[in-house]
């Protein structure tokens, strides 16, 4: 039986697609009907449904806030409730790492444990550093600093790591192995990313929620963006903190128990998990077929078809993670999970899945897919244009609707166009007055002339950018439908200094090309036309530049400074924020003994990483015999001469590291290359 809400909900959102659907039919009828002006209408609809689909949950999610404060949380929510002391089930807290900033990484878990250390609950939950990292450098310091975070927090047995040879499906793959191996031990798993942070109380909640609720299979909290420092990172954050509540509290009406996973800062009942949700091979060959490279939302539709329900905890705090900080990263990103998005066009019509499900998978194939159906709008539009301007007839309108209120053409146009627009903006619209009717909330994100500066900055640079990633996006979807895969990198999470101009214009050079085109035969069509289109060509044009600022910490930081695109977490830091933070300097302190000194030479010099690297390559089984003088070229020509591969191969083979270990400390320093008897002299 469909809920009300769900039917409220529905009958808006068809509501806003049918609207200036019609009104668009109609204005197209007044033109003179054709195919390609039916191809148009078709585009349209399917663009305005995506347009109202988001609007709705503004709308919604709007009013529900405004009648209950608490409609963005999950039923069966205990989150004001006392902890009654009764013990708690065994739970892993996975983190599955690749290539990552392994001190990033070690002090946001040092900062969850020591968050649950607080709780008092600490005995119930082990972590586990699920490591893929390729990259042998990589193998020692996450070793390394894995050992010496277990050391000072005396966590040996409770704070495990492992590391896979062969990657095999990447995370998905990574996760499954977790689970074939340890699954069973435990009741729970809490996912994590590599940049996810989640405090102790908030950890300890959702295991009581799932204890609380037997029928959940899965806990979705909603992360908030942090440690945003570049102008595009202040951005991303503010847009995530200040619209999520509002769209939250509209995503959960419809949804209730349907609700999607995301694939980290979540809670998952291990049983069902390990029993229903293994991912099938898709047919063909990748990137389209093959192995499912977004896991989460599948895994989702196969917990509810399992029987199990889906939550999404919307408004929980104590739950946060990093994004991109420039547009280029942001692109490379969403890469990769476009190629994973359109892999679940095979999974729409799966036997068995819920409605919901269906309603997801399509949902974020739309995210990558409706960026290729605007540039068809727009060229195809272009084109019908070009064509009426070009054949210098006289427009005779057809009668239609818009007679009876005694429209022109021309006002017809522009009612389609403000409909239009005015939907596409109204979540903005409502996010800021949501923020400013609620003083407390808006004196979170710097009061109320501050929220009103950031949502018109946010709104401006949102429209400069749509047309970059509209290209981004479309040229993702084709390269992936042409079989072009997306290979497996780390994502870059710090700012640095920035983007290089350079680099910026190498990076946006297509774009720019584009936008001058485009202003040039949009005004080639009419002046009028190409007024029309300057949103589209100003903002492809002018990327490489927009792209360069939106990378710079100081203007971030400046933007900070001012009180623009603040968010709470800024002005009152949440303690486990601060301990990662004291966590970040700690293990820089402790774990480097010199700048000059690489990772590969600190575990053939130092004597603790040295045999801890030794222990780990031994409990990873045999390894492939060296080739004989690997280990004394390494000693004679340096570790610079070396191939990243020789140094896995050397970082693999316990006898060898235990050799070469032996010999720099005692042979002759006259024997051996100098930077050996230099790193020997930075450790000394």
């Amino acid at each position: 039986m469909v809920s009300t809400k769900r039917l409220v909900f529905f009958s808006l959102a068809l509501i806003l697609t049918s609207v200036p659907s019609v009104l668009f039919a109609d204005f197209l009828w007044r033109l003179g009907f054709s195919v390609p002006k039916g191809i148009l209408l078709g585009l349209f609809v399917l663009l305005m449904g995506n347009v109202a689909w988001g609007a709705t949950h503004a709308i919604v999610g709007f009013a529900l806030r405004r009648i209950d404060r608490r409609s963005g949380r999950i039923e069966g929510s205990i989150e004001d409730l006392p902890d009654d002391g009764s013990p708690l089930p065994p739970v892993a807290i996975a983190m599955p790492v690749y290539n990552e900033d392994t001190v990033r990484v070690m002090a946001g878990l040092r900062a969850m444990y020591l968050s649950l250390e607080k709780t008092g609950r600490l005995e119930s939950f082990d972590f586990f550093v699920l490591s893929d990292s390729t990259d042998g450098e990589k193998w020692v310091r996450e070793e390394y600093l894995w050992s010496l975070l277990c050391r000072k927090l005396k966590a040996f047995g409770r704070i495990h790591y492992r590391r896979r040879k062969t990657n095999t499906d990447k995370k998905a793959g990574n996760l499954l192995e977790f689970c074939q191996d340890w699954g069973r031990r435990y009741r729970y798993m809490i996912t994590l990313d590599a940049d996810s942070v989640v405090s102790g109380e908030t950890l300890v909640n959702l295991v009581r929620i799932m204890e609380r609720n037997p029928d959940v299979g899965i806990c979705q909290t909603a992360p908030r963006v942090v440690f945003g420092d570049s102008f595009w990172g202040r951005l991303q954050q503010f847009s995530n903190r200040f619209y999520g509540p509002v769209f939250m509290a509209g995503l959960n009406s419809w949804q209730q128990g349907d609700a999607n996973y995301w694939g980290h800062n979540a809670i998952i009942r291990m049983g069902p998990f390990m029993d229903h949700c293994a991912l099938p091979d898709l047919p063909g060959r990748e990137p389209f077929g093959g192995k499912i490279l977004s896991h989460d939302f599948v895994e989702a539709a196969l917990m509810r078809r399992a029987g199990y329900e889906v939550w999404l905890a919307g408004e929980y705090e104590g739950t946060y993670e990093e994004g991109p900080q420039d547009m280029i990263e942001h692109a490379k990103r969403d890469r990769r999970w476009c190629q994973g998005n359109l892999q679940h066009v095979w999974l729409l019509f799966s036997r068995g899945l819920m409605p919901a499900s269906r309603i997801h998978l399509a949902n974020g194939i739309m995210g990558y897919a409706g960026s290729l159906f605007w540039l068809l709008f727009l060229a195809l539009g272009g084109i019908l244009a070009y064509n009426r301007e070009r054949s210098g007839l006289t427009l005779l309108p057809e009668s239609g609707f818009a007679n009876i209120w005694e429209l022109g053409i021309a006002q017809h146009a522009v009612l389609i166009a403000g409909i239009t627009f005015g939907i596409l903006f109204l979540p903005k619209i409502l996010g800021l007055v949501d923020g400013w009717v609620t003083p407390r909330r808006a004196q979170s994100f710097g009061g109320r002339c501050a929220v009103l500066g950031s949502v018109l900055l946010e709104t401006f640079l949102s429209a400069i950018v749509a047309p970059v990633f509209m290209l981004y996006h479309s040229g993702f979807v084709v390269a992936t439908m042409l079989g072009k895969g997306v290979t497996w990198t780390a994502q870059k999470r710090d700012s640095g200094n920035g983007v290089h101009f350079v680099d910026a214009f190498r990076a946006h050079k297509f774009h720019m090309l584009a936008g001058v085109a485009t202003c040039y035969l949009s005004h080639a069509i009419s002046p009028a036309y190409g007024l029309w289109m300057l949103p589209i060509w100003l903002g492809l044009a002018s990327a490489p530049f927009v792209s360069w600022i939106l990378s710079k910490p100081s203007v971030g930081n400046w933007l900070r400074t001012v009180g623009l695109l603040l968010s709470p977490e800024e002005r009152s830091r949440p303690a486990v924020l601060q301990s990662m933070l004291d966590g970040m300097r700690e293990l820089e302190r402790m774990g480097e003994f010199s700048e000059t000194l690489t990772d590969f030479e600190r575990a053939i010099v130092d004597p603790y990483v040295n045999a801890v690297r030794v222990a780990m390559a031994r409990k990873g089984g045999a390894s492939a015999p060296l080739p004989g003088d690997l280990a004394n070229r390494a000693l004679k020509r340096g570790a610079s001469e070396l191939s990243p591969d020789d140094r896995k191969q050397l970082l693999n083979s316990p006898e060898a590291l235990l050799g070469m270990y032996d010999r720099v400390w005692q042979e002759d320093p006259d024997s051996l290359h100098d930077s050996w008897t230099q790193a020997i002299g930075s450790f000394r």
